[in-house]
């Protein structure tokens, strides 16, 4: 790693790929415009698909959404909002009485030193000449022998006391939501504790949480130009209030999601691809697949390919892919044309010198392909293994059948098998899916017994990402982080209290809240109003 890398790694949302992968938003109703202008230096990367083409904003990003989110009045619209922190709640219809404690812990903020030596003795997965390397890299960087660090994260611990004053015992489904994506969720995910025992948890997921937009951002859509080619996020409290409050989200949530068992489907299967190694005059030997179908009643999803040309007028596509030679990502994995409805004709293979559409130089190549009828369930889970194998790594902390039942209710909602499907995913390809790069409500399920006239603990902790404008935006709000929380949205649980406390707060200054702590004067510890739904804190770092 060069030096560059590691300011990549540690500055990562300076940067504009980092700021790219952030773009996105997510589904449900239609979004009211609220910005006033587009980003430049959010821009996304540009896919071309296909004969005619459009254009794909990628999105991703670490705790927080890309769409600019907000609270009421006097708080901050950001650019990237984190989503609010959501009181527990519980199902079964239990007669509890809850108090409250929330801490907002901001010691990670103070910065601290971190030595070369400890930087290197940390590479575990290094062999020792490497640690070596590391450290005189290190050394050379960091002449006075470390650097300091600090994060803008918040430490979160929300503290329940469940009471049961009933002359019965009242056994519950405690739910504790957070806002989270798949490929970041290790860190996310809360640590629950009961009468501080560590709790069995068990992982229910909401749909991805926002909706769709055109090409064009939410500000410049007319009737001409609205569409669904991007992903719009969630932008404020408000949106989550609007998604939770009718309790669908959390009923699907809990649900079992469409069975897909029952769809029959023709699958051609490419495996053992062969052609001419990569060179000045192949520079990307590629295989393409051309068939005849019938758009309106054919329906044509796909795994491994990653180029297409879709010409309805004449009832003819391609799907193209890359001969993968050892030791590439990729060598050996088949890739799929998966057919619903009628079946596609006059299947023909051949190998070109690119991928790129436009080129016709054809080259020596093959591949064999197999053809069979299955159910879209056995077909999707199939591939859906190779997707969760490829990409693990950023998966951390998600099994396999959290995953599948994702790509699945994606699929249904938004992909190929929905009433109205997002222009986003015309091509296809199951790997565009947004399943796990999207914010969505996540949450915690814990069985509990309370006996008649007890109470018991319940705490939540975790780690969260602040609300924040992007560095190049050059904002009033440069520097400054976003932290909000609902007091009763989503919970069923009724509070007899709420209260929170700030601590560790030596390394920030308050800028706008509505929580009502004075540092200066010692106040840390607020009283929350019950009939306030919403509180907000922002902060930016203190002067050294």
């Amino acid at each position: 790693m060069d030096k560059r890398d590691y300011i990549a790694q540690v500055d990562d949302l300076r940067c504009p790929q980092a700021l790219r992968e952030r773009i996105g938003a997510l589904p449900g109703q239609v979004r009211r415009p609220r910005r006033h202008w587009l980003p430049l230096c959010a821009c996304a990367a540009v896919v071309l698909i296909g004969a005619g083409g459009f254009l794909l904003l990628q999105n991703g990003g670490l705790g927080g959404s890309s769409a600019g989110g907000g609270h009421e009045e006097g708080s901050s619209v950001f650019l990237s909002y984190a989503g609010p922190v959501f009181p527990l709640t519980v199902l079964d219809g239990a007669e509890l009485s809850a108090g409250r404690e929330i801490t907002l812990d901001f010691s990670l903020w103070d910065r601290t030193w971190i030595s070369n030596q400890e930087e290197a003795a940390s590479r575990t997965e290094l062999t020792e000449a490497g640690r070596r390397q590391v450290l005189d890299d290190y050394n050379e960087w960091f002449p006075d022998g470390g650097r300091y660090e600090s994060s803008t994260d918040l430490l979160v611990h929300d503290a329940y006391v469940l009471t049961n004053s009933t002359q019965q015992a009242q056994t519950v489904t405690l739910l504790y939501p957070f806002v989270g994506q798949l490929q970041h969720l290790s860190a996310q995910t809360p640590t629950l504790t009961v009468d501080g025992v560590p709790a069995e948890a068990t992982l229910r997921s909401g749909g991805y949480s926002g909706g769709f937009q055109g090409a064009l951002g939410a500000d410049l859509i007319t009737a001409e130009t609205a569409g669904s080619l991007n992903l719009d996020q969630l932008d404020s409290w408000e949106d989550y209030k609007a998604l939770l409050s009718d309790g669908s989200y959390l009923a699907q949530a809990l649900g079992d999601g469409p069975d897909l068992s029952g769809i029959p489907v023709t699958v051609y299967r490419f495996t053992d691809p062969w052609g001419p190694e990569a060179n000045e005059d192949v520079p990307n030997p590629s295989i393409r697949a051309t068939f005849a179908l019938d758009y309106k009643q054919t329906t044509v999803l796909s795994y491994g390919f990653h180029s297409g040309r879709f010409d309805r007028e004449n009832g003819v596509m391609g799907q193209g892919f890359s001969i993968r030679e050892p030791g590439e990502a990729g060598y050996g994995t088949p890739c799929y044309l998966i057919i619903l409805g009628e079946d596609i004709s006059g299947l023909t293979t051949q190998g070109y010198v690119t991928g790129g559409w436009d080129t016709e130089e054809t080259v020596e190549a093959g591949v064999t392909v197999s053809r069979y009828e299955t159910d879209l369930d056995t077909v999707l889970r199939e591939t859906a293994q190779l997707m969760y194998r490829e990409r693990q790594e950023r998966l951390e902390g998600v099994d396999f059948e959290l995953y599948y039942g994702l790509l699945r209710d994606f699929l249904a909602s938004y992909g190929a098998l929905s009433d109205a499907p997002a222009e986003r995913y015309d091509a296809g390809w199951l790997e565009e899916l947004d399943v796990e790069s999207v914010d969505r409500v996540f949450y915690l399920e814990v069985p509990l017994t309370i006996p008649p006239g007890e109470t018991v603990t319940a705490e939540a902790s975790f780690r969260k990402a602040g609300s924040f404008d992007y560095y190049c935006a050059h904002t009033e709000n440069q520097g400054v982080y976003g932290y909000d929380l609902v007091t009763q949205l989503g919970s069923a649980l009724t509070f007899s209290s709420q209260s929170a406390r700030l601590c560790g707060a030596r390394s920030v200054e308050i800028v706008r809240q509505n929580f009502g702590f004075d540092l200066e004067h010692g106040i840390d510890q607020v009283v929350l109003d019950p009939e306030a739904e919403h509180y907000y804190l922002e902060v930016r770092r203190a002067p050294s």
